[in-house]
């Protein structure tokens, strides 16, 4: 079975968590074994809207797993990039997986879309999916189910 890690930012951003648990539910129907890592606010936020773990099954503390985590442990990396530390993460994580890789960057001020964008695509080569968004989670999806159609 293929894995995907799906790594989450700070949970501030009102659209991530729904689409959090949209895009482990799309993954695991294409038939991926999905991991989300995250902080514990965002993981209790993952609990709460999940609590019989249909969807998301398994979390992991983001600090623990980057301590774990090898090259190629994962056939697919996805990142919600919506801070600079977001976008830390998800380049650290891209170079230390080295495999396919998509980042969900999203934010309410062009200026800080722009710069999180710039910092994915200056250190990696992973796909990305930009979207002024913040409380709405349709633009990101509807741009993230035309990408998982391509896997």
């Amino acid at each position: 079975m293929k894995k995907v890690l799906i790594l989450l930012g700070c949970p501030e951003a009102p659209s991530q968590t729904p689409l959090a648990v949209y895009a482990s539910y799309k993954l695991s129907y294409l038939g991926y074994d999905v991991t989300i890592a995250a902080n514990p606010a965002a993981i209790k936020l993952l609990k709460v809207s999940d609590p019989e773990e249909i969807y998301v099954k398994n979390m992991v503390n983001i600090d623990k797993c980057l301590n774990e985590i090898k090259f190629h442990d994962y056939d697919l990396l996805v990142g919600f990039v919506h801070k600079d530390a977001a976008a830390s993460f998800f380049v650290t994580f891209y170079h230390i997986l080295q495999t396919k890789s998509i980042a969900l960057v999203f934010e309410k001020n062009l200026d800080l879309l722009e710069e999180y964008v710039n910092i994915i695509s200056e250190n990696t080569d992973a796909q990305i999916i930009a979207v002024k968004a913040y409380h709405n989670p349709t633009p990101l999806k509807i741009k993230f189910d035309k990408v998982i159609e391509e896997l």
